[in-house]
């Protein structure tokens, strides 16, 4: 792999005011001027309000009432501005000027002049793609793992993609490996509960807070859409089949390499390979998808087992030996505990009437072989065969039925009027049998409104109707 030259596109000094003293505050005059930019309706950031907004921002800021001396001296273009002379509305306004400067020489933004409205702020593309991600990491936004799989196979489709192969394997790349990165972060971030269980917290309610309010937000959610209605399963063995179909279309491939040629600057050849390369690419994540997947189940499985055990042991610590003995192996583990002196006594008979007993071992079994009858195979088979036999299989009803029949074309069903239980159960069976097409007769019920259509037998009632023999074909 080449190691892209990151610093040929942005500027070395570029997250110089995101790593000093005052990182908080540039911070929020980044992200309010990308929200005002990006994410409100479409206006201009002109110059006065840009400084506006930097001094409100300024102006609500604890480094303003806490560090207002090394505001005052901050450096703006590369050289130190003395302290500006005035009352305490020119000051701030003076700082806020050369805050938003430092941001300018840093290389975030600039001022464009426009004839018709003036300066106004904007921003560089990399800086404002860098922020889109910072702003998402400050959000503690979740990715929705459904959205990436619904759109890899949409993208896949057999008439999507024929109607722009090379965008669409391009944009498919680009989601698998987003939809991949984002379930090894949820993989890690279920890594990273569990060390804080077992690192930092040391109260039931720290338990509790990190397992129902941080664990569910930042990965709760995400696992249980993950393995329900987001479930990548369900997605995988779509995306794979269409995968071996567009590896077995030449036309497509063609197509796709074409686009991919015009649209990175390479030969026939090198785009028919980087086509070929994201096609393995696709099939290798999904394949090994089932892996990554057991990972995390496995790590979620693990922070519920730590969380309940931890949970057990600092409700119960007081009340129980075992407990108590936990905590003083925890504390000597974290080198806390004093130095402790335990004596041991050997419990012997205190006193007349004493109940405690020593345990006694139990003598182990022996084995024992098993004795085995002498009898003849042939009168055993001859024994035993009736009881494994089936006996109401089709073929032993069917056989039923033949016998009942005779010579007939039909006969009634109370014909076959049960002696017992088990001609009851034999009973069933034809009338089930004679239900369906597989067997040689069928069972035609008989209605009359003047009764409820049941016969009886004794205890039995069953269907009034008759067994019919069907045509042979």
């Amino acid at each position: 792999m080449t190691v892209p030259a990151l610093f040929s596109r942005v500027p070395g000094p570029l997250f110089g005011p995101l790593a000093g003293g005052h990182a908080a505050l540039y911070w929020s005059l980044l992200a309010t001027f990308y929200h005002y930019e990006f994410e409100r309706e479409p206006f201009y950031l002109v110059r006065g309000v840009v400084l506006d907004t930097a001094e409100d921002l300024l102006r609500g800021s604890p480094s303003w009432s806490e560090r207002r001396e090394e505001l005052l001296t901050i450096e703006a273009s590369g050289e130190t501005e003395a302290e500006p002379a005035g009352d305490e509305a020119a000051l701030l306004r003076a700082t806020a000027r050369r805050l938003v400067a430092r941001l300018e020489v840093a290389g975030w933004f600039h001022f464009e002049y426009r004839s018709a409205i003036g300066e106004v702020l904007s921003f560089y593309p990399y800086a404002a793609r860098i922020l889109e991600a910072l702003v998402r990491v400050a959000r503690d936004e979740q990715p929705m793992f459904q959205g990436y799989a619904h759109s890899i196979a949409s993208l896949l489709r057999p008439d999507v993609f024929a109607a722009r192969p090379g965008v669409s394997l391009s944009e498919a790349r680009r989601n698998t490996l987003d939809m991949v990165r984002e379930l090894k972060i949820l993989e890690r971030n279920i890594y990273a509960s569990t060390q804080r269980l077992l690192d930092a917290v040391a109260t039931a309610a720290g338990v509790l807070a990190e397992g129902l309010e941080h664990y569910r937000h930042a990965v709760m959610a995400n696992y249980h859409r993950l393995k329900t209605v987001d479930n990548l399963y369900k997605w995988r063995g779509e995306i794979l089949h269409r995968l071996d179909a567009i590896e077995a279309d030449p036309r497509a491939l063609e197509a796709a390499a074409r686009w991919y040629g015009e649209q990175f600057g390479l030969d026939a050849i090198g785009a028919a390979d980087a086509v070929a390369a994201d096609l393995r690419l696709l099939r290798a994540q999904f394949e090994t998808l089932p892996r990554l997947v057991d990972d995390i189940d496995t790590r979620n499985a693990r922070f519920s087992g730590v969380a309940l055990r931890k949970l057990m042991y600092l409700l119960r610590q007081d009340t129980r030996t075992e407990g108590q003995l936990q905590r003083i192996v925890d504390a000597l583990a974290r080198d806390r505990a004093p130095e402790l002196v335990f004596d041991v006594y050997k419990c012997e008979l205190l006193a007349e009437g004493f109940l405690h007993t020593p345990p006694r071992r139990r003598p182990r079994a022996a084995p024992q072989p098993l004795a085995r009858r002498a009898a003849d195979s042939r009168d055993l088979r001859r024994e035993i065969a009736p009881r494994l036999r089936r006996p109401f299989a089709r073929s032993r009803v069917e056989a039923f039925v033949e016998g009942l029949l005779g010579g007939r074309e039909a006969a009634p069903l109370s014909a076959a009027a049960p002696e017992s239980d088990s001609d009851y159960v034999r009973l069933i069976y034809t009338v089930a049998y004679g239900l369906d097409a597989r067997s040689p007769y069928r069972f035609d019920i008989e209605t009359d409104a003047s009764d409820d259509g049941q016969d009886h037998y004794g205890p039995y009632g069953f269907p009034r109707g008759a067994l019919t023999r069907r045509p042979k074909r």
